[in-house]
């Protein structure tokens, strides 16, 4: 048992080691917390403290100390080390760690590294696919079972081949081809006859990811299922790798963070204390995309500069129209984008979706409609300006169902990441639309306003 601690003040203590000239007391008290408790506390660091720690600690307790670090954060980290020192703790590491650690160092660094590793075989093997895909994310296939195989002779060779139980998920099947023919459970092989071969108990049916599936498919697919381990395989249905539940949970994290980044049109890269050469051109970019968006809208506006002077009220109320209307179109928008991510819809359920919201955007357009025409009446003595608000209003939110829905659609189906665009087109159609709505009814009733 291991009881959490508290980082920040663990993280302090090793401060203290280093500036009181300890370093060796600092590295045994980083070794003597769990794994990932040291990578945060490390990546943490100023880069002279970093250095200070990673050339006291050897190959093997830096290699389980990367194992819990982000692929970005391993590659700094890793700047403390020469070539051949990198390439002794890459050997001592996972293939699928190891070539996401090499995916992040410059392509000549990690030829030279590579160079000097003595398992540099699986991890270039591993480096081959897209990061983002399941060849990707996979880690080398484990040893398989073979079909006539006694359930006898698989729990010999389960304990000549296995190191430790936490690395038997399931157990896969192969032809003499390699292809991948079934999966056995291992509670149905201790169950089993020791006479009794492997294609006895064996199931054929078995889900598996193609190498270039996209990695948020992969983690759908194991959270579906309800999976601990997935297999990999080729085009030639050969198993080349497994994907288990702990490499997608950094998936999952990473495509949501991504995704919440994106609707903010910031790059997932982003942090909070990023430094402002990284800061300012992250964010510049969509802030004068949105500045133009705005001035699109505030040309809509300067149409009706002479409806305004004669009722100046409704410069004030417009924003109240726009303003509601990006409201609900963002939050059609959110739950489209979500579900699209997920696979709980897909662009053929456009319409379904559609009428949907066109539903709840009716609802929600006749309630809030109504009480901001109540409160324009009482507040300004006019009923015709509470039924301008009210109907203007209506027609907002149902144009912010319709962009809502099919604006993230649309750019899905022209493979543009919906998380990433949708937000400027959105709200540039509600406070178009808005604007329109209602000064266009004002300027048309304007003689039962004045």
């Amino acid at each position: 048992m291991v009881d959490p601690i508290d980082i920040g003040t663990a993280r302090e203590q090793v401060l203290n080691l280093l500036e009181s000239n300890h370093p060796d007391d600092a590295v045994k008290f980083l070794m003597s917390l769990h794994p990932a408790d040291s990578a945060e506390i490390i990546t943490e660091l100023e880069s002279d403290d970093q250095a200070a720690l990673v050339e006291r600690l050897n190959s093997l307790e830096l290699a389980e100390v990367f194992g819990q670090m982000y692929e970005g954060d391993m590659a700094e980290v890793a700047q403390h080390l020469n070539t051949e020192d990198l390439a002794n703790v890459l050997d001592e590491m996972e293939a699928d760690t190891a070539a996401d650690l090499l995916g992040e160092l410059e392509p000549k660094e990690a030829a030279e590294v590579l160079e000097q590793m003595d398992e540099a075989v699986p991890v270039a093997s591993l480096m081959s696919y897209p990061e983002d895909s399941a060849g990707g994310i996979m880690n080398l296939p484990p040893p398989s079972l073979r079909r006539y195989m006694t359930v006898a002779e698989a729990v010999i060779f389960l304990k000549q081949h296995y190191r430790d139980a936490s690395e038997i998920f399931y157990l896969y099947v192969l032809d003499r081809d390699d292809h991948l023919i079934g999966v056995v459970n291992l509670r149905a092989m201790i169950l089993a006859e020791t006479n009794q071969t492997i294609d006895e108990i064996m199931s054929t049916t078995v889900i598996w990811a193609h190498v270039d599936t996209d990695q948020e498919e992969v983690a759908q697919m194991l959270s579906h299922y309800d999976l601990l381990a997935m297999p990999v395989v080729d085009a030639n249905e050969k198993l080349v790798g497994i994907i288990s539940v702990d490499d997608v949970v950094d998936v999952l994290e990473q495509e949501a963070t991504e995704d919440i980044y994106r609707l903010a049109q910031m790059s997932e890269n982003s942090e909070i204390f990023s430094p402002l050469r990284r800061a300012v051109p992250n964010r510049l970019f969509w802030l004068i995309v949105n500045l133009g968006t705005a001035f699109l809208a505030s040309g809509v506006a300067a149409m009706f500069e002479k409806t305004i002077a004669v009722v100046p009220v409704l410069a004030a109320l417009m924003t109240i129209v726009a303003g509601q209307g990006g409201n609900a179109a963002t939050q059609t928008m959110t739950i489209v984008i979500r579900s699209l991510a997920l696979g709980e819809i897909s662009v053929r359920d456009a319409w379904p979706v559609l009428y949907n919201e066109f539903l709840i955007g009716l609802v929600d357009g006749l309630a809030i409609g109504t009480m901001v025409g109540v409160a324009a009446w009482l507040w300004k003595g006019s009923p015709m300006l509470g039924i301008i608000i009210s109907l203007s209003m209506l027609g907002n939110m149902l144009v912010a169902a319709f962009a809502g829905v099919l604006i993230p659609t649309v750019l899905k189906l022209a493979r543009v990441d919906p998380a990433l665009a949708s937000g400027v087109i959105v709200t540039t159609f509600t406070d178009c639309c808005g604007f329109g709505l209602f000064l266009g009814l004002a300027t048309y009733l304007i003689h039962w306003l004045v």
